[in-house]
């Protein structure tokens, strides 16, 4: 079962989160239908989008995170809500790129080298919270701890991994630590050395559970566990808010589709569902418009 554990440590100088990740990547494998290095990369970052969701306090909150660094996935995109539900694709979903000579891809080929991550979080206020930082190198880890750290203010040591072969996620997840404002500069060497040695963490993440992780680690820096979290990929699009689209569409562009090819094709690039409304069903919701 996935899961997120927090742990505090050092008595609150800083939190250790880790992220169990593997059942909604393959939920995400499944819907998106991505080759195992897009699939790798999409479920790294759904993974870091499902701790960040997991950090957002209230409801009907929503988080969005774009990563748009000119590789060969293209952009990837990930939706976050409350309590570490998440949902994203990644633009190209059948990148070609080799293995190199110890059997790993090369992902800041996928996720590219130049270009930016972007974070809108939506509290429900008048204005946004948008933050946005250049990559570093395109390998997930450094560029959302430079994100972490740059935007949001905490010097962060992040690691994650996914390992995924025919279609089937076989681990995937992350761990995040964060020292917190009142945290000494020697604690937080202490724990980014020990995030730097996680350089198998997708290893490690299908080996043991999260408790472990935090436990062999860091139970020896006065840790505390906190409630677990369980993520999930869901996807919000329903018949109702398709419908909406088409009654938001321009009644002389509707009829140019219409009279084009007969009906109106709407796709959630989330869940690669696709709505279909032939001539009388869009007169049908058009008539419910008025």
């Amino acid at each position: 079962m996935d899961v997120i554990q927090k742990a505090i440590l050092f008595g609150g100088k800083a939190i250790v989160s880790v992220v169990d990740a593997k059942e909604l990547c393959q939920v995400a494998v499944d819907k998106q239908q991505t080759n195992d290095v897009a699939s790798e990369v999409l479920g790294r970052v759904l993974a870091i989008g499902a701790f960040m969701s997991s950090g957002i306090k209230g409801t009907n909150i929503r988080l969005s995170i774009s990563i748009d660094g000119i590789g060969k996935c293209g952009k990837i995109i990930v939706a976050g809500e409350t309590g570490g539900i998440v949902r994203g694709f990644v633009q190209e979903r059948q990148p070609n790129v080799a293995k190199d000579s110890n059997g790993k891809y090369d992902i800041a080929e996928c996720v590219g080298k130049e270009g930016s991550i972007t974070v809108i979080k939506d509290f429900g206020l008048k204005n946004p919270y948008v933050g946005k930082t250049q990559l570093v190198n395109g390998s997930i880890d450094s560029d959302f701890a430079y994100y972490f750290t740059t935007s949001e203010g905490l010097p962060s040591a992040v690691a994650s991994g996914a390992i995924i072969k025919n279609g089937k996620v076989k681990s995937c997840g992350a761990i995040i630590v964060q020292p917190m404002p009142n945290c000494e500069e020697e604690i937080i060497v202490i724990l980014q050395d020990i995030v730097r040695n996680f350089v198998n963490f997708a290893d490690m993440i299908g080996e043991k559970s999260a408790e472990q992780i935090i436990d062999d680690n860091f139970g020896h820096f006065e840790c505390k566990l906190m409630p677990a979290i369980q993520p999930r990929f869901e996807c919000r699009c329903s018949e109702e808010r398709m419908e909406n689209i088409v009654k938001s569409i321009d009644r002389a562009e509707i009829e140019d589709i219409l009279n084009s090819i007969g009906k109106i094709e709407i796709h959630c690039d989330f869940c690669n569902k696709y709505y279909t409304f032939n001539r009388e069903k869009v007169n049908e919701i058009l008539k419910s418009k008025k």
